[in-house]
């Protein structure tokens, strides 16, 4: 009996770590290499009279999963806060097997809060456009935030 109890303390502890090395090859994935295209966007910010406030800009894949037939419009790349309206010369890594065109979304935080159109705050202007050119390392747009209150999803076609 004690040959028996010495073989069983081992033989739990190894079983287990195979069963997770066991887990683990079957449902692990591999992953693909991140291919990033730098790109210099320069771009004009408009948005309506006397408007003021931290400018906040995303930018975005216009169609995701485009080439798997899955496409879904917008996937957020990146993020920037500028800390009022103003032009904008930005650089951005591109993920290019992530999909397809470049759109940019801004809003003005007129109140300062981070959040755009907080229940009881004022109407804050935003935008979207999709950059008319086709991938390129120097690209140029013009958003003009003419919608209130509004997402990107919202706005994005």
């Amino acid at each position: 009996m004690r040959f028996l109890s010495k073989n069983v303390s081992w033989a739990r502890p190894a079983g287990a770590a195979l069963g997770i090395v066991l887990c683990g090859l079957f449902t692990s994935c591999v992953n693909e290499d991140l291919q990033l295209y730098e790109v210099r966007l320069r771009g004009e910010v408009k948005a309506p009279a006397l408007s003021r406030g931290v400018l906040h800009l995303e930018f975005h894949v216009a169609q995701t999963l485009a080439a798997a037939g899955l496409g879904h419009p917008l996937g957020l790349i990146d993020a920037r806060t500028l800390p009022m309206l103003q032009s904008v010369d930005e650089t951005i890594a591109y993920p290019l097997s992530t999909g397809e065109g470049l759109v940019v979304y801004g809003w003005l935080d007129s109140d300062g809060d981070g959040r755009l159109c907080a229940p009881g705050a004022a109407p804050e202007p935003a935008g979207v456009v999709k950059v008319p050119s086709a991938l390129s390392h120097e690209m140029s747009f013009q958003l003009v935030l003419d919608r209130v209150c509004a997402g990107a999803e919202g706005l994005f076609p």
